[in-house]
């Protein structure tokens, strides 16, 4: 298997690439507690701009990750392939993806790591084009692109659902007083 990797500039850009993405996957998954805090003292204490905008970096800094990944991957599949790699297929015979195919690949892999089992189970695809199997390197490597994107829109989605929850109960809270309140005027 890891003959098949020699050291040429595609495969060592795309071992880089891997790296950088376990290490913002690290990053996400660990940081995310320290953000939520700020996001929660914004929601129960102040309301404020600063905080939020400084709460809101962090949301920020997931979706630039998210779209400099995806630019990434795509530009390193077009140089394995320019290389002369097989990592493409359709069906049993190797393919030769250009930038569109190669880009609705990657978008694919984006939407199975987004849907997790949802498309494998049904067999859903936007790209005709698949990994060529037979480059267990490149099956690897896409799945740590596709749990990147996994990762990072589960925290995305824990996230919202966690601050809209916290806002709604920070509004009932308010108008419950504000009207025992008016009781009392």
């Amino acid at each position: 298997m890891f003959a098949i990797l020699n050291t040429t500039p595609a495969v060592l850009l795309a071992l880089a690439i891997a790296a950088l993405m376990i290490a913002a996957s690290v990053f996400i998954l660990f940081y995310h507690d320290r953000k939520h805090e700020e996001l929660d003292q914004w929601v129960d204490f102040s309301f404020s701009r600063d905080t939020l905008r400084n709460a809101l970096t962090y949301y920020r800094f997931m979706a630039v990750s998210m779209l400099v990944f995806y630019v990434l991957f795509t530009i390193s599949c077009l140089l394995l392939q320019a290389e002369g790699r097989h990592i493409f297929a359709s069906g049993n015979e190797p393919l030769h993806a250009g930038p569109i195919a190669a880009s609705m690949f990657t978008f694919d892999l984006v939407l199975r790591g987004g849907f997790f089992d949802i498309m494998e189970h049904f067999d859903l695809g936007v790209s005709p084009v698949a990994m060529n199997r037979k480059s267990l390197w490149f099956v690897w490597y896409a799945f740590v692109f596709r749990m990147f994107y996994a990762l990072t829109l589960i925290k995305i989605l824990i996230s919202f659902v966690w601050i809209y929850g916290k806002i709604r109960m920070a509004r009932q809270v308010f108008r419950a007083s504000s009207s025992q309140l008016r009781l009392f005027e």
